[in-house]
């Protein structure tokens, strides 16, 4: 906390301008030193130059910012530099020669976090909106950097800290205050039903996050290779007339309605000799059973076949979507399912309407997922700790406990809450969370 820092913040490579952080209480004393400038003041820019040895390095903008009114809470300088990978590296060099060093991965973050600036949980939504792959988890994201997150914490942290309240002053005048017992445990369980909707809708939440797995399973030589190539507008699956073809799992990302879905294409399931097609087969059962959602292709031009009554009784349990391939104007076929889809992946004829029939499949993941401000997987099993430590307070209560041992469990899930918004932590969970920072962020 007390070393000056530096690092690049801008990506790495060629571009219009390049920014370079320098943090610490040498900041000032460096920025000055390398502009020759007699005063910087808070939050000006000024326009000026680079020197080192009394060498131009580059023209650039500087913005000095005052601790603790700063995004790390310290003294903070920034160097707006022309964006060449020569002349951004000459600056940083130059810096960490003038008395700062290299800013590990997530530092200045962290130093935010430190400083009080911003909660772990906020801390966890700026790397998550850096790393946002779809609208839908930028949303998220940005709704725990606004604080939603800490909002709700606060309040189930105040909730539990009013029962424990309740139970030690009891325990302080057992003469004078006599415990309701019966309301003690109605409002636990409130609390905890409450987290217990918020872990489920947080693991939905994830799912939006990490992007919903859609998995495409059918015969071999029904279009599963072509549909995934028209829906991720590229070639990634080798598409001939051959049945077998695919023998292995090809993945793919695409974004529907800004809603991230891993595309998963699998081998043809089909009764084979064929060893190495049998491993690929045996693949694709396993990559089914992991789906959220399950692309069923049948080919039109067979109709329903033998081969497709196996596959239905494989994913009769799944969240399944029956999508009738090859069709054209010119071709009728029965209806075999209530909510089957025609399509030809080969021309991209009745996409859009499985795109809608794909969000509609979705759409109870995407309200309760977005409803929820549980971004991480260390969030949700925190929560699920602090409902482990409420139900046993509850059974020691209707079991008839000491007090004392009810405020333990309260107590730790209190500590629970605090580990989750980072008012008590470790040097290791630090570290875990922004190790996965960039350098510069």
């Amino acid at each position: 906390m007390y070393d000056t820092i530096s690092a690049i913040s801008s990506p790495y490579g060629t571009g219009a301008i390049s920014v370079i952080r320098i943090d610490g209480p040498k900041s000032y004393e460096i920025i000055k030193k390398l502009t020759n400038l007699d005063e910087i003041k808070h939050r000006m820019v000024y326009s000026t130059y680079i020197y080192f040895e009394n060498e131009i390095i580059d023209q650039v903008n500087v913005v000095f910012f005052k601790s603790p009114k700063s995004y790390t809470g310290n003294d903070l300088v920034e160097i707006y530099a022309h964006g060449g990978v020569i002349v951004t590296r000459k600056i940083l060099e130059t810096v960490l020669s003038s008395g700062a060093r290299l800013a590990e991965r997530g530092e200045f973050t962290k130093r935010a976090f430190l400083n009080g600036k911003i909660s772990l949980v906020q801390a966890e939504a700026i790397y998550q909106i850096i790393e946002a792959k779809s609208e839908i988890s930028l949303k998220m994201s940005l709704q725990n950097l606004k604080g939603g997150l800490n909002e709700e914490i606060e309040y189930y942290r105040r909730e539990i800290l009013n029962i424990l309240s309740e139970i030690e002053v009891t325990v302080d005048y057992p003469d004078d205050i006599e415990i309701d017992t019966k309301n003690i445990v109605k409002e636990i369980f409130r609390i905890k039903n409450e987290i217990d909707n918020k872990v489920t809708n947080s693991k939905k939440a994830l799912m939006l996050n990490d992007g919903i797995v859609m998995t495409i399973i059918g015969k071999p030589n029904s279009g599963k290779s072509t549909l995934l190539n028209r829906l991720l507008l590229e070639d990634r699956a080798i598409v001939t007339d051959i049945p077998g073809t695919t023998r292995d799992v090809i993945k793919g990302e695409i974004d529907i309605n800004g809603v991230r879905f891993i595309i998963v294409d699998t081998a043809g399931i089909r009764e084979t000799e064929d060893i190495v097609e049998k491993i690929g087969i045996d693949r694709s059962l396993r990559e089914m059973k992991k789906a959220d959602i399950v692309l069923f292709v049948l080919d039109a031009s067979t109709g329903f076949t033998k081969e497709d009554e196996f596959i239905l009784k494989e994913i009769e349990n799944n969240n399944f979507i029956p999508i009738w391939n090859k069709c054209d104007s010119s071709l009728k076929i029965n209806k075999k399912f209530e909510d089957e889809v025609k399509i030809s992946a080969l021309t991209g004829e009745g996409l859009r309407n499985l795109e809608n029939k794909i969000m509609s499949k979705v759409k109870d993941i995407v309200k309760s997922g977005t409803s929820s401000h549980i971004t991480t997987q260390r969030q949700v099993e925190i929560l699920e700790r602090v409902n482990l430590y409420l139900e046993r307070a509850v059974k020691s209560l209707e079991e008839g406990f000491e007090l004392d041992i009810i405020s333990f469990d309260l107590r730790k899930a209190l500590e629970e809450l605090d580990t989750l918004l980072g008012k008590r932590f470790t040097d290791d969970l630090l570290d875990n969370i922004f190790s996965n920072f960039c350098v510069g962020k």
